[in-house]
């Protein structure tokens, strides 16, 4: 087996054992009720018991929604983020970042000839800083990065910040990202070189 299909059949046995654990912590509610005889003992008896059994019942749904997820991921696999389409037509040919808590992220980023996971991504004019849409391929949240390391989209990547977003177009303007605690970003469109229609290319 390839790296990749082993990590998901250790992915999928560690889903499957999280579910099983989790389980016995889930069904301690319905052991303890099912026959019912705790009623006699009082109502101060009864609420004991429900409040004793509902931290066994939350744990247990936890690690068993934790184990489930894990393995239809390891089913699942990685999706290509180059193989969804476009959300909308190509937007802005350049953009530039002006304002970021570090400065190697300000500069011109240029838009990329390809989609990644439905949207135009752009990269920094001779440097690997890029800013792409994350569309939670390898879980965690939805919304735009910005690193320096040559990946596809797939990977919950974000050196220089990311921005919670679901929406399709680029997130132009001033905005709030979670880079160095909180720190603002601003993104504005930029022109493309006169004559050279190709450019990004």
């Amino acid at each position: 087996m390839n790296k990749g299909t082993t990590s998901r059949v250790g992915d999928f046995i560690s889903g499957a054992f999280l579910f099983c654990f989790g389980l016995p912590f889930t069904l301690v509610p319905f052991m303890i009720f099912s026959t019912g005889a705790f009623l006699a003992d009082g109502i101060f008896f009864t609420l004991f018991l429900c409040a004793f059994t509902l931290p066994f019942l939350g744990a247990g749904l936890f690690v068993q929604y934790m184990g489930a997820y894990t393995v239809w991921i390891a089913i699942r696999g990685e999706i290509d983020p180059s193989s969804i389409p476009r959300e909308l037509e190509p937007g802005p040919g350049i953009i530039s970042i002006s304002e970021h808590p570090s400065s190697v992220y300000i500069g011109e980023y240029l838009r990329q000839p390809e989609a990644i996971n439905g949207r135009d991504w752009y990269r920094k004019e001779k440097s690997s800083h890029r800013l792409y849409y994350y569309a939670q391929n390898e879980g965690g949240s939805a919304g735009w990065s910005l690193d320096n390391r040559n990946d596809a989209g797939a990977r919950d990547w974000f050196d220089g910040g990311w921005m919670p977003y679901e929406g399709f177009e680029i997130p132009l303007g001033r905005k709030k990202w979670n880079v160095d605690g909180e720190g603002w970003v601003d993104i504005e469109e930029s022109e493309a070189p006169e004559g050279n229609k190709n450019w990004w290319e």
